[in-house]
């Protein structure tokens, strides 16, 4: 036998958002509630959704609608998060392939984003605007906007760990293997503003820092796996300072402006250490060495991360159990609190906000928890100014205004509508109005002359019913005479009847009462009866049951059908049984029913009789009413007359009412025409201003269209010089590796010639000595010949060939430093050739000094000549001897500078001359290096 049928099948894969999560998820468990009104279902991806179960399903045909009880939740792993300072905000991304962007004020999910891939580290802006999200190829720079994330920039990156937004938001630090690239936020360039090399293996985490208590973002503090923990100062971009220790992998830090606090784990070699992590606290002060200040092991708990509440001096670490560390300061006593439990799983990141009054916490399992952060019982949250501004794209913003525009056209349109309308309305009224007015003043005039002629009739009714009231006292007089003598003798007779029929009543009663006694007990006596035939056959019954019961215990499993059987006959036997003492009882209480039915009658014959007695005694009191209602018609005709009297004066005060309210709209009317008026002026200028600038939009759209045409060409254009570019690269490529192939076979080809060379040269020595120049040329025969299979070059071997690599390093040594002597030597010549001319400057002017002064004295001695000529002074001769001899001197003096001059500048152009190469020169030593 089936119990239960298929009714329908419900499809929750489609209801869940058309996610591929939804897709992908299957019912895990389900429960109705107590009213049986609503289905709550728990999905494989984490998900509670609710459904209207207080439905006909045989015979609805609607669409079931699956909704969600609370926000969507992750449905993997959440590897990282992150929280913003200027708005509620906390970003998580997971291993669903989603990024979710929670408001902690109102604990709801604002957006969620699906990506292709999973996602990795991710970091978010202190102004909320921006994220930052790592996958294994790229990282995005992503702009948030109201209800959506977009892509802003890529930056081709692979296999990024970790990703941090400076306090500032200015920087922001990706890491890279053992590297860590700084970026500037505001440019976004490809080329990082610097790159921090230090760590020779993986880094694990890092945390911006101040060397303040203020946030200034001038330190950036690394850990890695090598066992290092790095200071970097990024005001120069270098390393400010390191701490090794390798044996820890350090796998965590934080810091402030005083000390770091890095976890690290033994390493796989270890295995027999007492501890699973270690805490140490190290003094930025004394980072050099291994200066360290304190260590705390922890044998049970795996701290994975940490995060500082600086102003809290409070220290939390995510533990592999899912747990939550609390450590306040100082650390000796703070790391004894025992855990919080929270997660299932191992944590993968901890948050504290920026006024630290919530930590967030996400792990393997999926969960997001908030814990609220409190001192003594008391909220420690601080008011801080919340953003309130949002991104939008300029695509966004002028769809938005189309869309303004559009409303406000047919706001516009509503409006003059409703002014139509109201005109319209207006006119029909003042017509209604009108009509009314009309047909109240030709009701008012039949309500008069209907009045008149009621009047009238009424004072004639009032004298015919003066003369019937007379008329009807005197004759009802009579009739009550004649009625009161013959009811007085009925209502003897109806006594006596009633006497003897009250006797005959008691009399039955008695009878009956003694029957239906009679009849009690014999239903009570079969009743009793009937039970204890019934007790002894249900006994009998219980017995043989229990007898079939013990033998149906000793049947094996495979008798089930025969038991399944006498089950059934035992049943049949019982409802038999059943159903017989059934319709016996049923017998006896119809038969008990029949007896009450008679005496139902009996009491139904006597109530008759006691009615008949009321009917008569409701026909006496009628006639007085009658007689009542006579006198109260008559009072209401005359109150009726004097309502209508007052009605005809409300009337008139009404007509003369409604005038002046007709006088009122009259006026208003004419107002509204002559404002009717002012606006189609004012709307037919609006068209008129109108026209002429949709027409310009229609030309401004045309120019559109042919712009997006020449872009579409231009596109295209650009998609075939790219082709060609590519194409072109691709030829470069090839013809740059046939250039270094053909180079590096020049290469070989000029080392097997300067070794042939060499060896030639050498030969060249042992001219003078014939047996040992053959055995010369023989070995050289065999060496490049024989050998060779008569190629013309071979490979070097591996020993000349690092030979030779040692000695083209040191000879690009050599050069380098001979460049450097070169200028400096190029450097001092400029000088000295400087120094040179100047020297010749001056030497020049003192010649030209002493020219002047050999012309002046040659001027001057031709004069004297004259002058002693004609005197023969002994003077003049003696002077004449002096001045030659002066002239003698200066020229002796001019031939020395000359042939200064000369020596100098002969002794510039050898010091500068190039020296020519010697082929027997012997290169140095080639010395390890």
């Amino acid at each position: 036998k089936e119990l239960y049928r298929r009714v329908r099948s419900l499809n929750i894969e489609s209801k869940l958002g058309g996610d591929d999560l939804a897709q992908r998820s299957t019912i895990r468990a389900f429960c109705l509630t107590q009213g049986e009104d609503t289905l709550v279902m728990a999905t494989s991806s984490l998900q509670i959704v609710a459904l209207n179960f207080n439905v006909d399903w045989s015979k609805s045909s609607e669409v079931p609608v699956f909704r969600s009880i609370c926000q969507p939740f992750h449905a993997g792993a959440i590897v990282s998060l992150d929280s913003c300072i200027r708005k509620p905000l906390v970003a998580t991304s997971s291993t669903d392939k989603t990024v979710r962007i929670w408001n902690t004020q109102d604990n709801v999910a604002e957006i969620v984003k699906v990506f292709p891939t999973e996602p990795g580290a991710i970091a978010l802006h202190p102004s909320g605007l921006h994220i930052l999200v790592t996958f294994a190829d790229k990282v995005r720079f992503m702009n948030i906007y109201g209800d959506n994330i977009q892509e802003f920039k890529a930056f081709n990156i692979r296999a990024v760990t970790d990703v941090r937004f400076s306090a500032g938001g200015q920087y922001f630090a990706v890491v890279h293997s053992n590297v860590i690239h700084i970026y500037n936020t505001a440019t976004c360039d490809s080329t990082p503003v610097a790159q921090l090399r230090g760590h020779t293996q993986r880094i694990k985490s890092i945390q911006w820092a101040a060397v303040t208590p203020y946030p200034t973002d001038t330190r950036l503090v690394s850990c890695a796996v090598d066992g290092m923990v790095i200071d970097w100062n990024l005001r120069e971009m270098r390393k400010e300072a390191d701490h090794t220790d390798k044996r820890f992998q350090y796998h965590a830090v934080a810091s402030d402006d005083k000390n770091i606090w890095v976890v690290g784990s033994p390493p796989a070699t270890q295995a027999d250490a007492k501890w699973k992590v270690k805490l140490r606290e190290i003094e930025v002060q004394n980072m050099h060495g291994d200066t360290v200040s304190i260590d705390f092991e922890f044998p049970d708990l795996f701290i994975s991360t940490l995060a500082l509440a600086q102003q809290h001096r409070l220290l939390f670490g995510g533990c592999a159990d899912g747990s939550v560390k609390l450590m306040t300061f100082p650390l000796q006593g703070g790391i004894h609190d025992p855990p919080i439990l929270a997660h299932a799983a191992s944590i993968n990141k901890i948050c504290v906000s920026h006024d630290e009054s919530m930590l967030f916490t996400v792990a393997e399992d999926g969960s997001f928890f908030i814990f609220d952060i409190k001192e003594d019982g008391r909220s420690t949250k601080r008011e801080i100014a919340l953003a309130e501004e949002i991104l939008i794209s300029k695509a966004d913003l002028e769809e938005k205004n189309v869309t303004a525009a559009h409303l406000r056209q047919m706001l516009e349109e509503f409006k003059t509508d409703l002014d139509g309308e109201e005109k319209r309305e207006t006119h029909q009224h003042g017509t209604e109005i009108k009509e009314c007015t009309e047909n109240f003043k030709l009701a008012s005039a039949a309500n008069a002359e209907r009045f008149g002629a009621a009047w009238n009739s009424k004072i004639e009714q009032e004298r015919n019913h003066a003369e019937q009231k007379r008329e009807i006292a005197e004759k009802h007089r009579r009739n009550n005479d004649t009625l009161e003598k013959r009811k007085q003798t009925e209502l003897q007779a109806l006594d006596e009847l009633c006497r003897k029929r009250r006797s005959t009543i008691d009399s039955e009663r008695d009878g009956f009462v003694k029957d239906l006694q009679q009849c009690d007990e014999m239903y009570e006596r079969k009743r009793r009866e009937n039970e204890e035939e019934f007790q002894e056959k249900l006994s009998n019954q219980m017995l043989q049951l229990r007898q079939k019961e013990d033998s149906l215990s000793q049947v094996t499993k495979t008798q089930s059908e025969i038991r399944q059987q006498l089950e059934m006959d035992t049943d049949s036997q019982i409802e038999t049984t059943r159903t017989s003492n059934d319709e016996k009882l049923k017998n006896l209480i119809q038969g008990y029913m029949t007896m009450k039915g008679e005496r139902a009658i009996m009491m139904k014959n006597l109530s008759g009789l006691h009615k008949e007695i009321d009917h008569r005694q409701a026909e006496q009191r009628a006639l007085e009413n009658a007689k009542q209602s006579q006198n109260k018609l008559l009072n209401a005709l005359e109150a009726t007359s004097s309502s209508l009297k007052a009605d005809i004066d409300e009337r008139d005060g009404k007509i003369g009412e409604k005038e002046k309210k007709i006088y009122e709209l009259k006026k208003r009317n004419q107002d509204l025409e002559k404002h009717k008026f002012v606006l189609d002026h004012r709307i037919r200028q609006l068209k008129s201003q109108i026209e002429p600038k949709q027409m310009e939009i229609a030309k401004e759209n045309e120019k559109i269209k042919l712009k997006d045409a020449e872009l579409e060409q231009f596109q295209r254009n650009n998609l075939a010089l790219r082709s060609t570019i590519e194409e072109l690269k691709e030829k470069i490529s090839n013809q740059q590796a046939e250039t270094k192939r053909m180079l590096s076979k020049l290469k070989d080809l000029d080392t097997y010639k300067s070794r042939v060379r060499t060896d030639v040269g050498e030969l060249a020595q042992l001219i003078q000595e014939p047996e040992l120049l053959r055995e010369g040329v023989n070995r050289l025969y065999m060496t490049h010949v024989v050998n060779r299979g008569g190629q013309r070059c071979a490979s070097l071997e591996s020993d000349v060939k690092e030979e030779f690599n040692a000695h083209t390093a040191f000879l690009s040594k050599t050069v380098e430093s001979l460049k450097r002597k070169v200028s400096q030597d190029s450097d001092m010549h400029k000088k000295e050739v400087s120094n040179v001319m100047m020297e010749n400057l001056a030497l020049l002017k003192e010649i030209h000094e002493l020219r002047r002064e050999v012309k002046n004295i040659r001027n001057s001695f031709s004069t004297d000549a004259t002058q002693q000529a004609t005197a023969h002074n002994p003077q003049s001769s003696l002077a004449k001897e002096s001045a030659l001899k002066e002239i003698d001197a200066n020229r002796t003096e001019m031939q020395r500078l000359r042939s200064r001059i000369q020596e100098l500048e002969r002794s510039l152009t050898l010091a500068h001359a190039p020296r020519p190469p010697s082929s027997r020169d012997r290169l140095p030593p080639v010395r390890p290096m």
